[in-house]
């Protein structure tokens, strides 16, 4: 087996090329690899795609960096029309995909989990398709509109989120905007279609399609959405009073909104849902812009070279 290593030296502030220095002998000594770095903003898909091209069935992409390298070497694969197994080590900020899949966030487990393993595991992911501007992607964790993308939005620019990961504290970053956002988000109506059921929602406030549990640096959304069933959750909230917003947004820190009386909870293959306003939206942790959703969200699946933690 030969393993591609797509490596963003800048992930979590740093910590990729960290872990790489750690983790370079014990792959020099077993593995047959090429090493790509990236070198600016997306170049991960680009590499992935050129390793698509001149790889044959026995390769492994390894990715090491955060939630969004992985988003974009999945989506350089899938788009080169050559999906090569991959595989993760986790050193992001968020790292929640290794949370969802059962990835070990220390380096040297989550590698061996990869050397250990003998056959690929086929595990669901997220296709999407935005019909006002005609973009269609993948993505491994979620897709969120309202309240955690504006959250994002506020995270990625802000300075607060390098200054947490230098104390290995980067995804208490996303806690820290979330009471900002909330004086700040405005609801906003969502319509919905799941088959032949259509349904109204004049107050949405938090809306997340995920591929399992977790969003924003580890917390739940939903911990029954689970990579091996064929199928995507989404969770809608609605804006309620002052204080019983607050207890939404502390049911969501606690993993509990999408069990409780407040949330309405999808479980589907396929689901079309948009907005009559504009609204943040983010994918993965990456900013998909302040704009109209007009989403069509299903499952596909992919293959994973890298054994589930027990």
């Amino acid at each position: 087996m030969h393993y591609e290593i797509i490596l963003n030296p800048t992930a979590g502030n740093g910590k990729a090329q960290k872990t790489w220095n750690i983790l370079r002998p014990t792959i020099e000594g077993q593995l047959d690899y090429s090493l790509h770095q990236t070198s600016y903003a997306k170049h991960e898909a680009f590499l992935a795609k050129k390793i698509s091209a001149n790889s044959n069935k026995n390769t492994v992409v390894i990715v090491i960096g955060g939630d969004g390298t992985l988003h974009n070497v999945l989506n350089g694969l899938i788009k080169a029309g050559v999906p090569l197994p991959l595989s993760y080590i986790p050193t992001g900020t968020g790292n929640d995909f290794a949370r969802g899949y059962g990835i070990s966030l220390n380096p040297e487990k989550a590698l061996q989990q990869i050397i250990s393993t003998t056959e690929a595991r086929t595990i669901t992911i997220g296709h999407y398709f935005e019909s006002i501007k005609k973009e269609e992607g993948f993505f491994l964790n979620n897709i969120g509109i309202g309240f955690d993308a504006a959250i994002v939005s506020r995270t990625n620019s802000s300075s607060t989120k390098k200054r947490l990961n230098k104390i290995r504290l980067g995804s208490l970053s996303y806690l820290s905007k979330a009471f900002g956002v909330i004086y700040d988000q405005q609801p906003f109506q969502l319509t919905l279609q799941e088959q032949n059921h259509h349904y109204i929602f004049p107050k949405a406030f938090i809306v997340v399609a995920t591929n399992h549990p977790y969003l924003g640096g580890g917390f739940q959304i939903d911990r029954s959405a689970n990579v091996g069933e064929d199928a995507i959750n989404v969770v809608i909230a609605e804006q309620k009073n002052w204080l019983l917003t607050l207890w939404e947004v502390i049911q969501l820190a606690r993993g509990k909104l999408a069990e409780s009386r407040f949330a309405h909870r999808f479980h589907a293959k396929k689901l079309h849902y948009s907005t009559t306003s504009l609204e943040f939206g983010q994918i993965d942790g990456e900013n998909m812009g302040n704009r109209f959703y007009d989403l069509t969200v299903n499952t596909s699946h992919y293959q994973f070279w890298q054994a589930p933690l027990k």
